[in-house]
């Protein structure tokens, strides 16, 4: 299993600190989700959901720089079609343009969610 501190290291201090608030902020609940598996190859695992609109209830950026910020994110974490091994992203997850999803594969959450406290 990859470390919290390997996964985020080609991230920004500013995108991390945008995960950091998206996970603290933005917890909607647990659901099955596509990740990139074994061989490169897509599979639906366990996962928390988080809606990444929420991230700016924190107050370090506001909505729009937000979507731009998440855009880069997904770029440097390598995700495919919104598809990674660890997170994955999810456009309009309702259908009503009121929010993108943010998706923490299970056994990545809980360290995930302590780094968030950090």
């Amino acid at each position: 299993m990859k470390t919290i501190e390997e996964i985020v290291s080609v991230l920004t201090d500013e995108q991390k600190q945008l995960l950091k608030d998206t996970i603290v902020y933005g917890f909607w609940g647990d659901c099955d989700y596509v990740f990139i598996g074994l061989y490169g190859k897509p599979e639906v695992a366990y996962a928390y959901g988080y809606i990444t609109n929420d991230a700016k209830e924190a107050g370090h950026f506001s909505g729009r720089k937000v979507s731009a910020m998440f855009r880069s994110m997904y770029r440097r974490l390598g995700l495919v079609d919104g598809i990674g091994e660890v997170i994955s992203h999810a456009t309009d997850w309702w259908g009503d343009g009121s929010g993108d999803m943010l998706f923490i594969r299970d056994e990545y959450v809980s360290p995930f969610e302590k780094w968030s406290k950090e």
